[in-house]
């Protein structure tokens, strides 16, 4: 199967950036485990006022934020999905967007093929095929980057829709249906 990093895209230079979520939503508290202690800090925030702006489908940037349309065909593959609203705001046109703030679980699929460099980032990403099959959005455990994860199917149907700002990357993978394309050859 196939497997995709999910992320924002950078091409769009003009891309809302929310403001003082940062130091408000602590990377570590970041973790499905953690999820309650969110539910009590800040959901509104303002956003970085310059110019005309893009309200993209996927913000990247301080933290992984996905807008309402995304939650929602998330939520049609892994209906479970902890979520919890934010709420952007652009005071001086008045206009308040809602995103969502997303804890994908972390899997341990990492392949023997992975490689890394001296100071612990990643090389070469590769992922193991039948540890992540039965996941279809989720993050990499074992590795120091913030990637999520989606299957080919929530990718094909991401594609499908007219989203904004949202580019995915294929993830080498091994495992069986490597084996098998290999052997049909």
């Amino acid at each position: 199967m196939n497997y995709f990093i999910l992320s924002q895209d950078e091409r769009i230079t003009n891309a809302v950036k929310p403001v003082g979520i940062a130091q408000v939503i602590k990377k570590e508290l970041l973790t499905i485990e953690r999820m309650e202690e969110l539910e009590e800090l800040e959901r509104q925030f303002p956003v970085l006022e310059k110019g005309e702006m893009v309200y993209t489908d996927l913000i990247e940037k301080p933290i992984m934020l996905i807008s309402d349309a995304v939650k929602q065909l998330v939520e049609k593959y892994v209906p479970n999905m902890p979520f919890k609203a934010v709420v952007l705001t652009d005071m001086p046109k008045l206009m308040q967007t809602l995103y969502w703030l997303v804890i994908p679980p972390r899997v341990r699929c990492l392949s023997t093929q992975t490689e890394f460099h001296l100071d612990g980032t990643l090389k070469k990403l590769v992922i193991d095929e039948q540890l992540a099959a039965p996941y279809s959005f989720f993050q990499i455990e074992g590795i120091k980057e913030q990637f999520i994860v989606v299957n080919i199917e929530l990718a094909e149907s991401i594609l499908r829709r007219d989203f904004r700002g949202i580019r995915l990357q294929k993830i080498q993978t091994e495992g069986r249906w490597n084996d098998i394309l290999s052997v049909g050859k």
